[in-house]
C-alpha cells in the first residue's frame, strides 16, 4: 500500500466526484446519530475533509506519510494516525467507522481482510456501524477491461493516464504520472492493484466477525445494489 506515496499529488485529480457521494454517507451517518468516526485508509482526505468540515468528530488512519502529508496541507487541525488497517490499535472506540474509496481491496488476501475486519469491530462501540464501499469486480471489469483515462490538473503540469486489465487474482490500474518543471519532464508508473476478494466469502466473514449486514447499496448515491449491473458494493453493517 506504499505505492499511494507515489501517486498522492496527482490523486485528487483522479477521485473528482466525492461531492456527489458525500450527502449519503453524510445522512446515513446523521440517520443513525454517528458523531465519533474514524475513516479507514482516508488517503489525501476527500472524505474525511469535508466530513470533518460538516461538524462530525472524524479521524483518519493511513498508512502512507505522503498522503498524510497532502491531507494535514489542505487540513491542519485533522487528527491523523499513521497506521496499517491490518493491525491498527488506538486505545479508544467509535460510532462508525467507514471503508470507502474500495479500501479493502487494497489488501492481498481474505486472510488480511480478516484481520481488518477484526481490529475494526474491537474499535467500536456496541451498536456501532461499519460502512464498507467496494466495486463489483465482474462489472467494473466487463466494463473497463483494456481501457485507459486521462486526467490532469488546470495548468496540465500534472498528467495522468490509467491504463485498466485484470491480471491473475487482481484487478490492476496501471498509473503513468507524467509531470512538468523547472527541472523538466518526468515520467513515473505506479502499479495500484485491487484484490479479486470474494463477496459470498467477505460477507461470512463480516457474519464471523460479529458484525449484522442491515443494508446493502449499489453505490454511494444510495442506488439499489444489482448484482448484474451495480459498480459498486456498499455494505451497511453493524456491531451488536
Amino acid at each position: 500500500m506504499a505505492v499511494y506515496d507515489d501517486i498522492s499529488d496527482a490523486y485528487d485529480l483522479v477521485y473528482t466526484d466525492v461531492d456527489q457521494k458525500l450527502p449519503f454517507v453524510s445522512e446515513l451517518l446523521q440517520k443513525h446519530d454517528r458523531q465519533q468516526i474514524l475513516e479507514l485508509g482516508s488517503g489525501s482526505g476527500l472524505f474525511t475533509i469535508p466530513l470533518k468540515q460538516k461538524g462530525f468528530n472524524i479521524e483518519g488512519l493511513e498508512i502512507s506519510p505522503e498522503m498524510m502529508a497532502v491531507t494535514q496541507k489542505k487540513f491542519p487541525d485533522l487528527v491523523l494516525h499513521q497506521g496499517d488497517m491490518r493491525n491498527f490499535s488506538l486505545e479508544k472506540q467509535f460510532d462508525a467507522i467507514l471503508a470507502l474509496s474500495s479500501a479493502l481491496t487494497l489488501l492481498s488476501s481474505h486472510d488480511e481482510i480478516a484481520r481488518c475486519l477484526q481490529q475494526t469491530f474491537q474499535h467500536l462501540v456496541p451498536g456501532g456501524h461499519f460502512l464498507v464501499e467496494l466495486p463489483n469486480h465482474p462489472i467494473e471489469i466487463a466494463n473497463s477491461d483494456g481501457t485507459q483515462e486521462v486526467h490532469c490538473n488546470d495548468d496540465r503540469s500534472i498528467i495522468v493516464v490509467i491504463q485498466s486489465e485484470k491480471t491473475e487474482g487482481r484487478w490492476r490500474e496501471s498509473w503513468h504520472i507524467f509531470r512538468a518543471s523547472a527541472e523538466g519532464f518526468q515520467h513515473k508508473e505506479v502499479l495500484c492493484d485491487e484484490f479479486l476478494y470474494s463477496p459470498d466469502r467477505l460477507e461470512a466473514q463480516l457474519l464471523e466477525t460479529g458484525f449484522k449486514i442491515v443494508d446493502r447499496y449499489g453505490d454511494l448515491l444510495g442506488s439499489v445494489f444489482d448484482e448484474g449491473t451495480s459498480w459498486r458494493r456498499v455494505l451497511v453493517c453493524q456491531k451488536p
